[in-house]
């Protein structure tokens, strides 16, 4: 018989390990529930999974992740964040085509989201229909006007396109708004020099990493998955079973996060985990 009060005490557990920032602690913990849950509860185990695949994205190591996303996919092949995040775990891998089907299945699930929009046009301009891919940018972006990595990359579009006024333009706005960000900055200068601007206002950074916007970023402003479903401290029970579990009354899907990463407006009020970034 499945222990749940020891199932729901390992997702505290692991919850307070990544808002302490301990991934390796939480991930044993992980590894504990499936061994307790085992093939008898597959809502903890496909839990269990995405939290294995979310921490391995946050440590670098996309194998681990891609794994435990299929896993949790098997479990559940419905679940739009799933196919997200394996979709740029993917890409990351090199697997381009793969990383493509799986943001479109992504965006068939939920072609309303902005984030899946923004990562499958930029997946799409990349390696698939530019012309397309530069559309669902485009559309990202009317969503979500002020969106600084939806503006970074439809910049980035524009620029591969050689239409150099309308990606300055869109690289300008991401860059007003927040000044320190090294990828606007890196793309400025880069865009500057393709332009060939005679006022080459835009020095190239002496330190950092090089983005080049190639990669979607898993922590964003937009919020977590699936508010309709409780996954780490909610696992929920029929009336009929004998532990009696404790009920959040919004059940939200994912971890608590950082109020400047995560926290949104009702429209894209998705959570993840708290602090975790891995851009």
């Amino acid at each position: 018989m499945i222990e749940h009060r020891r199932l729901e005490e390992l997702f505290r557990e692991a919850s307070n390990q990544v808002v302490a920032h301990r991934y390796d602690l939480a991930l044993e913990v992980y590894r504990k529930v499936l061994t307790l849950a085992g093939d008898e509860d597959e809502l903890a185990a496909e839990c269990a999974h995405w939290g294995i695949g979310e921490l391995s994205v946050c440590l670098g190591d996309y194998w681990t992740a891609e794994r435990s996303l299929r896993q949790a996919l098997s479990i559940n092949p419905n679940e739009t964040a799933y196919h997200y995040l394996l979709g740029l775990v993917l890409e990351r891998l090199g697997s381009h085509q793969q990383a493509l089907t799986s943001l479109a299945r992504a965006y068939d699930l939920e072609p309303d989201r902005t984030r899946v929009i923004r990562a499958y046009g930029w997946m799409l301009h990349l390696y698939g229909d530019r012309v397309r891919g530069l559309e669902m940018l485009q559309t990202a972006l009317s969503m979500r006007p002020d969106d600084i990595r939806t503006l970074n990359r439809l910049g980035w579009a524009y620029a591969s396109m050689e239409r150099y006024g309308e990606s300055l333009v869109c690289l300008e706005r991401a860059f007003e708004q927040n000044p320190g960000d090294f990828e606007s900055l890196t793309a400025l200068a880069a865009v500057d020099r393709l332009a060939d601007s005679p006022a080459r206002r835009y020095p190239v950074p002496g330190t950092g990493p090089v983005l080049l916007a190639r990669d979607d970023d898993w922590d964003d402003e937009e919020g977590s998955w699936g508010e309709d479903k409780e996954k780490e401290d909610d696992l929920e029970d029929d009336e009929d079973e004998e532990e009696d579990w404790e009920d959040d009354e919004e059940e939200e899907d994912d971890w608590e996060e950082d109020d400047d990463e995560w926290e949104d407006d009702e429209e894209e009020d998705w959570e993840d985990d708290e602090g975790i970034d891995i851009s």
